[in-house]
């Protein structure tokens, strides 16, 4: 089968590798329909993530279902399903507790050896472990464009919004107008807040954010403490949703949250330890959050939402490229000149 493939640092080719069979009775086998490029993928482009070469990319991924094992009994050959960007065992004490990000034996699709050597979805087929677990039915009535958002980063949006303990009338910041933002700018107002605000940098990605319902603002021109804090009387944003992940937007986050606010971040941090302002954070009766979306949590619910029409999360999709332009289609997104693409195999 046909399948980007991971060959050095910057150097995503497709090639052809064996088509992946069950080997196991809780296994299901996924023909991709439509899998995307996400942001986290750069992090392996950019050699910060450990990935084997020759490795199958690709978290963010539709199909329709081939086979299944003989112990699989919700998922049925011939069903539309969305996959969780990570696949979780189901039995461990953290996933009994509907933690299933915290799964002692998560692995990860499309990030090699290290992560559990699934395979990944940037390809023409994928097999799905615990699949009555990790994949999703996808309504009649919600399309391959707007389903395999929530595998990941419409999730990813939610649970930032829902960690920001978001209540309505509240002011709302949001760091960062890439694709997880721009998920977490629509996923705040089903909580109710007064305004939203994003901050970024990238014209595109603004303009955006203010037709999803954010005000924007631009940090080249203008300070974003300083525009939130003038609209609500010196105070600051009830909540902030920091979905970048650099430690110049988690102090960004910190600087625009009000006394008694709330920080959740959500995007990948690019340092593992840096200063904490724990003074601050103690002065001003900060709460900060941090993880990993629990994506499975999620997913039923977000694709009713799309399907009653409440959240359009194909809206940011810029580029719909075939799975052989990917070096092209990782080109393009690692320069910023794409929000967010779809490769259909």
């Amino acid at each position: 089968m046909r399948a980007v493939l991971m060959h050095g640092r910057g150097d995503f080719r497709v090639g052809e590798v064996e088509r992946p069979n069950l080997s196991g009775p809780d296994q299901a086998l996924v023909r991709v329909t439509l899998s995307a490029i996400c942001g986290s993928d750069l992090h392996i482009y950019h050699g910060h993530s450990p990935v084997n070469e020759g490795a199958v990319l690709g978290h963010e991924f539709v199909g329709v279902v081939e086979a299944v094992g003989a112990e699989v009994g919700r998922i049925a050959t011939g069903d539309r399903v969305v996959a969780a960007f990570f696949a979780a065992c189901g039995r461990c004490r953290l996933c009994r507790r509907g933690w299933w990000a915290q799964c002692v034996e998560r692995a990860i699709f499309g990030h090699g050896e290290l992560f559990g050597d699934l395979g990944g979805g940037q390809a023409e087929y994928c097999v799905v472990p615990n699949a009555d677990l990790n994949l999703a039915l996808i309504p009649a009535e919600v399309a391959d464009e707007q389903a395999f958002f929530v595998g990941d980063i419409l999730s990813t949006g939610y649970f930032a919004a829902e960690r920001g303990l978001i209540t309505p009338g509240d002011t709302v910041a949001v760091i960062g107008a890439g694709p997880v933002g721009l998920m977490a700018v629509m996923c705040a107002q089903l909580f109710g807040p007064a305004r939203v605000y994003c901050v970024d940098m990238v014209e595109e990605r603004l303009r955006l954010a203010g037709e999803l319902g954010a005000t924007p603002i631009d940090s080249r021109k203008t300070s974003p403490q300083a525009v939130i804090q003038a609209a609500t009387e010196g105070a600051g944003a009830d909540a902030v949703l920091e979905c970048v992940g650099h430690m110049q937007a988690i102090e960004t986050a910190f600087n625009c949250c009000r006394g008694g606010g709330t920080v959740s971040s959500v995007g990948v941090p690019n340092k593992t330890t840096a200063d904490f302002p724990y003074l601050e954070a103690w002065t001003r009766d900060l709460t900060f959050r941090s993880g990993c979306a629990n994506v499975h949590a999620y997913m039923p619910q977000l694709l009713e939402l799309i399907a009653a029409g409440r959240l359009q999360p194909e809206r940011i999709i810029s580029h719909r490229m075939k799975l052989e332009e990917a070096t092209e289609a990782y080109r393009l997104f690692d320069k910023r000149e794409a929000t967010k693409i779809v490769l259909t195999p």
